[in-house]
């Protein structure tokens, strides 16, 4: 317990040499959840998330017959996650786990430490798209952090509500799988969530279908390909798909040329992550800064998934009025 408190986030190194201790750990692990985020349920099966896309599924198709954790902390960086050894020991002990491998380096070592047999890759039953498909260098961007490298697709695919339910589908078969008499529930949540998510999609169609011209928008990270794509909106990224990117001078000197070419109004920047190079560019271009939320994190508990894409939508949508 002593080690528990004094190394919450200890390297991974470590981490996989404590979470193999043993019967003991797994005792601690029972104790108590060392989750940041969102917990739902009592008694039900246990969940194991790190994106709020997600835990938004899992928890509206479980509904009381499952207990989840959602690892990531509220407004911080969910890509940089690191799992303490006790959420390490959760992971492998959870009846289910979500994952988006690529997305969270220490999620994937915390599957792949234990036999992974509880790990749904949610990306298995979509298709992903691919990163810009050149490197950060060839961006005007500076990698500051390899632990970061999501390699060759974009892991950003909770922006398309179509995706969303298709991951939903998927989530209430492995759900019936492990709890048979309550298949036919969580199929049923299934199907409300997926006429919710193809509303709000059918929404979103119409509202960006009524502005006419490029759509052009500017945001702090590629975060939102997976939007852009299913709408026909154009994202130009101050960085990549990483956050922790730097842009070089050269590329803030094309972002500048974008502005002024494209009539681009305002500059989206993220609560997870600094906003300070997106406000520095809109301010020597002549145009406003405005937040977007990436959803990574449930920023607001009065603030669910439709909401937030709604809220998204809106800023997009005045940013071209």
């Amino acid at each position: 317990m002593i080690v528990m408190s004094l190394l919450p986030h200890t390297s991974r190194r470590s981490l996989f040499t404590l979470a193999g201790l043993g019967a003991g750990a797994v005792v601690l692990a029972a104790c108590g959840d060392d989750g940041n985020g969102a917990e739902s349920g009592s008694g039900g099966l246990t969940v194991a998330t790190s994106n709020y896309p997600l835990t938004y599924l899992v928890t509206r198709i479980g509904g009381n017959r499952v207990d989840v954790t959602d690892f990531a902390t509220p407004g911080a960086d969910a890509h940089g996650l690191e799992l303490s050894v006790r959420q390490v020991l959760a992971v492998q002990e959870a009846a289910l786990v979500l994952q988006i491998p690529g997305y969270q380096a220490s999620l994937d070592d915390a599957i792949s430490s234990g036999d992974g047999d509880n790990a749904l890759d949610v990306t298995s039953v979509i298709e992903l798209l691919p990163t810009d498909g050149h490197t950060h260098e060839e961006d005007g961007a500076d990698e500051t952090d390899d632990d970061h490298d999501h390699g060759p697709t974009d892991p950003h695919l909770w922006h398309d509500p179509l995706r969303m339910a298709d991951i939903g589908d998927a989530i209430a078969d492995r759900l019936g799988a492990l709890e048979p008499e309550s298949a036919e529930a969580f199929t049923t949540a299934a199907a409300e969530v997926r006429g919710d998510l193809e509303a709000l999609d059918a929404e979103l169609a119409e509202q960006f279908g009524s502005v006419d011209g490029e759509r052009t928008f500017i945001t702090s990270h590629a975060a939102y390909a997976y939007l852009a794509d299913r709408y026909d909106l154009h994202q130009v990224g101050i960085a990549g798909v990483d956050p922790e990117t730097e842009p070089s001078p050269q590329r803030l000197l094309e972002l500048e040329k974008v502005i002024e070419e494209e009539g681009v109004s305002t500059i989206f920047f993220e609560t997870t992550a600094s906003p300070k190079v997106a406000k520095t560019l809109a301010q020597n271009a002549g145009v406003t800064s405005e937040e977007l939320d990436n959803l990574e994190t449930q920023l607001s508990a009065d603030s669910d998934y439709p909401a937030v894409m709604r809220e998204n939508s809106r800023k997009l949508l005045e940013s071209w009025a």
